[in-house]
């Protein structure tokens, strides 16, 4: 048996993703941010697939027996667009779909996946390219100007998660393209973020299937 996991947060401000120890996790050019600033910010969308392969007991989404059971949704979700594909020395390159599903399978050497109503300058998606997360987060906003879904390998025990982010709102439609893509030995999770912050609750399925599941936590 596979679990997939979604983890969801929406809205998501990209001012805030970085640890609060991080002295610079909140600076910008001219200073720290004000609570109005913050406020003020737009907002962004945040998911997260993560995965464990129960059988073999590897963790990670692209170790599952049953990758389609993610990949098939994603594709589906978001239907024809035009995707771009960027490895670590910043080249980009169009991607068809299918290269994109093999890609999603497995990322190899690609470091991020972007979906577009059009093909994007290569500098816009280069800048989010081999730099910590937190200070990329401004080329990130830039690209998230004009893109629909900005997507990222995440290395995990055993393989990649996937971790996107969007302008718009995302859970809705992601779960409605993973009910239409019902997956035989694969249970699936919907769960947010806020509650899922602790190493034990992310790993909620070495140790809780077996118990009642909490109430925030979705099963498809």
């Amino acid at each position: 048996m596979d679990i997939l996991k979604y983890f969801y947060e929406e809205p998501a401000s990209l001012e805030v993703l970085s640890a609060d120890t991080d002295p610079d996790a909140r600076r910008v050019q001219e200073g720290l941010l004000s609570l109005q600033a913050l406020l003020q910010t737009p907002r962004y969308y945040r998911g997260y697939l993560a995965g464990t392969n129960m059988e073999t007991r590897q963790v990670g989404l692209t170790a599952l027996g049953h990758t389609d059971a993610f990949v098939k949704p994603v594709l589906d979700w978001l239907g024809e667009t035009c995707w771009m594909a960027g490895d670590q020395q910043g080249d980009m390159v169009e991607a068809k779909t299918a290269q994109i599903k093999a890609l999603l399978h497995h990322p190899g050497k690609a470091a991020v996946l972007v979906a577009a109503d059009k093909m994007l300058p290569q500098d816009l998606l280069a800048a989010v390219i081999g730099r910590e997360r937190r200070y990329a987060l401004p080329a990130l906003r830039q690209l998230l100007d004009k893109a629909q879904v900005v997507f990222f390998p995440e290395p995990a025990h055993h393989g990649f998660d996937w971790s996107f982010f969007s302008r718009h709102p995302m859970r809705e439609a992601f779960v409605a393209a993973m009910q239409r893509h019902p997956a035989e030995g694969v249970r699936r999770f919907v769960i947010p973020f806020q509650q899922a912050r602790s190493e034990h609750k992310f790993y909620f399925e070495s140790w809780q299937l077996g118990q009642p599941l909490p109430d925030y936590m979705e099963e498809l």
